[in-house]
């Protein structure tokens, strides 16, 4: 929505093969309140669905500024971004994501803050028509104060800070290129606020362990960004893990391993034992979300482990290629 002018502040996002979520996308765009001009900016990243065809109907029919821009292949999400917020030519960039809904006041509030500060990570909460699918396995974001992380599902950012770090660093391939972005600028001097009023709620995934087990690769970019920004160390549990299910997931696993090998009765009764501090941690310290009954944790320990434990595989491959410890 302009008048003709440059806008203030453009919207990026990158789309990939879910054409069937970019309506609700282009209509809480449209339905923004008390923003100021702006334009929108929608990346498709080499979708193969009919993502194309949904975009230019979306763009005939809409009433915002709307740019569609198509990447030729799929290199991540930090490429499409990237090419994003170069052909928008606004003073502000807005980031979100397809599978989010901004809340009518989300842009007027991230331009507001932005006004005073060069990064602003706005609230991210689960969507709130679909908390029917949260679960012990489901995946979605809360981001209810700052925590370092600059999820670029909500996040905002003055063009002239994106200019002076070169934008985002392509090398991240899978995550991190929105956490290592931030940091980049801050770590030059940019002042990061977070803004509770500019509100995104996302969607949630129905909970599925395998599916989470699959992901796991996603997370491979972490040890990356921890040996760019040695700070973020700081963000990790004990330093050198991602969660603090990991390093008890790691000993049931050894456990688990001890206990079946063939070997005198004492050696089972030791493996067994190291398996209860991560079983106490799925049951007391950290249980699953959304499980309800201690009963049913118990039951879901075994899948929790495997995801865990699929996670840190990930996370150990990746510390060996980029030398960087994060398990």
């Amino acid at each position: 929505m302009t008048d003709g002018a440059t806008p203030r502040v453009a919207v990026v996002v990158s789309t990939y093969n879910r054409s069937r979520l970019l309506p609700r996308l282009v209509a809480a765009l449209e339905a923004q309140q008390d923003a100021p001009p702006f334009r929108v900016v929608l990346v498709d990243n080499a979708s193969t669905d009919d993502t194309a065809s949904v975009l230019a109907d979306l763009a005939a029919r809409t009433t915002l500024d709307l740019t569609v821009l198509r990447q030729s292949s799929n290199a991540g999400p930090a490429p499409a971004r990237d090419a994003g917020w170069r052909a928008a030519q606004a003073s502000y960039i807005a980031f979100t994501d397809d599978d989010c809904v901004p809340e009518p006041r989300w842009l007027a509030e991230m331009c507001e803050a932005l006004d005073s500060a060069d990064i602003v990570q706005g609230k991210t909460i689960p969507n709130p028509a679909q908390v029917g699918d949260l679960g012990p396995f489901s995946r979605t974001v809360e981001v209810p104060a700052m925590d370092g992380y600059f999820q670029t599902c909500n996040v905002g950012y003055r063009r002239d800070w994106l200019q002076q770090v070169d934008g985002f660093d392509l090398r991240f391939a899978h995550s991190c290129e929105d956490t290592d972005l931030a940091w980049r600028m801050i770590d030059d001097g940019a002042q990061a606020v977070f803004a509770a009023a500019a509100v995104v709620c996302h969607d949630v995934r129905p909970s599925n362990s395998w599916r989470l087990m699959r992901d796991a690769q996603r997370w491979q970019d972490i040890p990356l960004a921890v040996r760019v920004h040695p700070h973020l160390r700081d963000l990790l549990h004990s330093r050198y893990f991602w969660k603090p299910s990991h390093p008890v997931a790691l000993a049931a696993a050894v456990g688990a391993l001890v206990s079946v090998a063939p070997g005198r009765p004492w050696r089972r009764v030791a493996g067994l034992a190291l398996t209860l501090p991560y079983v106490k941690h799925r049951l007391y310290d950290a249980p699953l979300p959304h499980t309800g009954k201690r009963r049913r944790r118990l039951k879901l320990v075994p899948a929790a482990l495997a995801v865990d434990l699929a996670e840190v595989a990930v996370l150990a491959a990746a510390s060996v290629r980029y030398r960087s410890p994060v398990l």
